[in-house]
């Protein structure tokens, strides 16, 4: 990577790290040791949120990260050169068409140079996103990065988990911690089915002791579960206080969730609400009414939020200075009232909403 283009990717991060900030009402990041920052590491992580996961994990690694995401989101020529400029490699898949995955032999050889670099790559093994609070079935595609990284020498590579826990993911403002396990150093080994089944679970277990997991096995009472959970005020940012309540509830009997408790709210909540959305009406009803409607897969409606939310709120705080300035001629009450309103919806972000 050119000298011009690391210093443009660490300002796009940057600024990314800033609207992820402003975004979610609280981000939690534990364990995440630098003992590691100068190892060959695979970071792995459950996938719940879209975008949304790789660029929380990409911004708090607090390293130089090359990312694996779908090839589809490179189908626009712009957008894949940025992206590709950015780090980011795209991943063919079965759903991709069978003759697309011979696409993939240049990725991994890529993704092994990066490790031999001591560089990291971060990927999601379960293939696919999902709202459902689990760790689904790992995909053993990733396993052929170990076998093109040993091809050009015998050195380990770590394995680091990290389980993301959302507090109610596609809802705006959402709280996450970003939890690091320990990283699991594989040494090279002939890699074949059996030895790589036996990873994919090995990482498995680990995982689902990162995040929340309602066992698969338990489908049909899913949403039972999880109802049962929010009205036990269960604290998803902390899995694994949830995973034994997910035991007990699994082990109990059958029975119909439990009415919710009404949380108290100050009184003047309501009153500040309302204030928010005339304040914020022009982004609310485009968000609302132009760009929601599209999105057809919930998984996508955080990572859509923050993408409209990095462009258009800026341009809206512009636009409002603009004709301050212009009625007023005032430049000092045209830089105040949009900074102001900038730092009460930040305010209602962090502490209120």
């Amino acid at each position: 990577m050119s000298s011009i283009q690391e210093v443009f990717t660490n300002v796009v991060k940057g600024l990314v790290r800033i609207g992820l900030w402003c975004y979610f009402k609280e981000i939690q990041v534990k364990n995440n040791s630098k003992a590691y920052h100068h190892d060959s590491v695979i970071y792995v992580g459950n996938h719940q949120n879209a975008l949304i996961d790789a660029l929380l994990i990409a911004t708090n690694t607090k390293r130089k990260t090359t990312f694996l995401t779908r090839s589809d989101v490179f189908k626009n020529p712009f957008i894949g050169r940025l992206l590709k400029y950015l780090g980011m490699l795209p991943i063919y898949r079965y759903r991709d068409g069978v003759n697309t995955l011979h696409m993939n032999t240049p990725i991994f050889e890529s993704c092994a140079k990066v490790l031999a670099a001591k560089e990291s790559i971060l990927i999601f093994p379960e293939g696919n996103h999902d709202l459902k609070r689990r760790v689904r079935r790992l995909k053993k595609g990733f396993v052929s990065i170990l076998s093109h990284r040993w091809v050009l020498d015998k050195q380990p590579v770590l394995l680091y988990p990290i389980g993301l826990n959302y507090k109610a993911a596609a809802h705006f403002p959402d709280s996450v911690t970003l939890l690091f396990g320990s990283p699991i150093a594989v040494a090279p080994f002939q890699i074949n089915a059996l030895s790589a089944k036996n990873l994919l679970a090995q990482l498995h277990k680990v995982l689902r002791t990162l995040t929340t997991h309602i066992p698969t096995e338990t489908e049909d009472r899913y949403h039972f579960i999880e109802q049962e959970l929010i009205n036990a005020g269960e604290n998803f940012l902390d899995p694994s206080l949830v995973n034994d309540r997910i035991y007990n509830i699994v082990e109990g009997p059958n029975d119909s969730p439990k009415k919710a408790a009404i949380a108290k709210k100050m009184w003047w909540i309501p009153l500040v609400k309302p204030l928010f959305i005339l304040l914020n009406l022009i982004p609310i009803l485009v968000w609302r009414k132009g760009i929601k409607p599209q999105i057809k897969q919930k998984e996508f409606i955080s990572t859509a939020r923050f993408a409209f939310s990095m462009a258009f709120y800026p341009l809206y705080l512009f636009v409002i200075s603009f004709f301050i300035a212009v009625i007023s001629k005032n430049i000092g009450m045209a830089l105040a009232i949009p900074i102001g309103l900038f730092l009460f919806n930040l305010l209602l972000v962090k502490k209120v909403i």
